[in-house]
């Protein structure tokens, strides 16, 4: 099927080669570490049907959730990478990003993980997109939008184990297999759950999310109906689970180079992702000199400061003031005084060395120096995603692709 391009896309983005000098603040995504990860999540996947019985999906795989600006790193580019290191399928979270990769020329299985809004039934079929279905309006909606088309609406059934957001309910998906299987142009391809605790280092909520799924499965089948591709995994039940191997995987945060428990991931992975920016102006300053907005830090010696030309409107996270820390030259140079939506002082009295210029590195790595997203979740009481999806789409990203 020829899916609607864009005028505006040519279909193919360039990796952004300009010098880094020429950007006041970047993100440099390394599309070798994200196809990395995709490997490794593949071969565990492998890894988990050795010796099992032929899953109830004839070819288990990853799902590549790229939604979200494929959490902060740049949806189109990494589309395109894991397509080139064997992604057959991805997941987004509403219609306008599946449209988006497709007037970009990515042809690969696109699955709308949330429900189709009213009036969106049109463009997501004539997009040859996969959606999320778990009402009888749904269905209905979807069956006469593909009726005007003269198409077939292509749906995985989305079904409700615990997280009470969206899905049939587990245990009262009868009167919705009724209202689908009297529904001629929507067709079945797939059944999914979402998990939603599974990073937790107690299991038994998630157990029993899946032995409710499991039902749910069971009485699709009952109903005469084929569940197709099944998947109840997220990057957490990937890695904690093994028995949620057997199915199809939705990884998102995985991708990226990241486990919620890393002590408990059986692999390691890449994080794909630096943060950085320069050394603005340098100033002296007298001791009891205050700093930024309400003075929150006032010099307690004479000191030497830099301002760097990042803040909370690039995500650099406004709690991050008197506390973070940045590396420059491989050494830690201290956060003083709040952060500003477009600005930060840190104290280089101790790095005397430094000057205009010099590469801050806010997320990455430098000499033994390391900051993470999981360590600044950790600092903030957050979690990874939040981190990454708030770098802020001003910030530039710069695209490698390691070995």
């Amino acid at each position: 099927m020829d899916y609607p391009k864009s005028e505006n896309d040519p279909g193919r983005m360039a990796v952004d080669s300009r010098p880094r000098g020429a950007c006041r603040t970047w993100a440099e995504v390394d599309l070798g570490a994200v196809a990395k990860n995709y490997r490794t999540l593949a071969s565990l996947l492998t890894a988990g049907n050795i010796g099992r019985p032929a899953s109830p999906a004839a070819n288990p795989r990853i799902i590549a959730v790229v939604k979200a600006e494929a959490y902060g790193h740049g949806m189109l580019p990494v589309a395109r990478a894991l397509a080139a290191a064997g992604a057959t399928m991805f997941g987004v979270a509403f219609v306008e990003e599946g449209i988006r990769l497709r007037q970009a020329g990515i042809s690969q299985e696109i699955l709308v993980l949330t429900t189709t809004w009213q009036g969106q039934e049109t463009a997501a079929i004539e997009n040859g997109l996969t959606l999320a279905v778990d009402t009888a309006d749904g269905v209905r909606g979807l069956e006469a939008a593909a009726e005007d088309l003269g198409e077939r609406a292509y749906v995985h059934i989305k079904v409700d184990t615990g997280m009470a957001r969206l899905g049939v309910r587990w245990n009262s998906i009868e009167t919705f297999l009724r209202v689908f299987s009297g529904a001629s142009r929507v067709a079945p391809k797939g059944v999914f759950t979402h998990l939603s605790s599974a990073e937790e280092p107690d299991p038994s909520f998630t157990q029993e999310q899946i032995r409710r799924f499991e039902h749910a499965l069971d009485a699709i089948r009952e109903s005469g109906m084929d569940c197709g591709e099944i998947h109840c995994a997220n990057s957490a039940g990937l890695l904690y689970f093994e028995s949620l191997r057997r199915w199809s995987i939705r990884a998102g945060l995985a991708l990226y180079g990241y486990a919620t428990d890393p002590r408990r991931s059986p692999v390691e992975l890449l994080p794909a992702l630096s943060l950085k920016t320069r050394v603005g102006p340098i100033r002296s300053l007298e001791e009891g000199d205050p700093i930024g907005y309400n003075r929150k830090y006032v010099v307690s010696r004479p000191s030497r400061v830099a301002i760097l030309p990042v803040g909370y409107a690039d995500g650099f996270d406004r709690r991050f003031g008197n506390r973070g820390r940045v590396i420059i030259r491989n050494q830690w140079a201290p956060v003083i005084g709040a952060v500003s939506m477009d600005m930060i002082t840190v104290d280089l009295t101790d790095l005397p060395e430094v000057r205009e210029g010099d590469e801050v590195i806010l997320l990455g790595s430098g000499g033994d120096c390391s900051i993470t997203a999981a360590d600044w979740a950790e600092s903030l009481q957050s979690i990874p995603y939040e981190m990454l999806c708030g770098i802020a789409s001003r910030v530039q990203r710069i695209y490698i692709e390691s070995d």
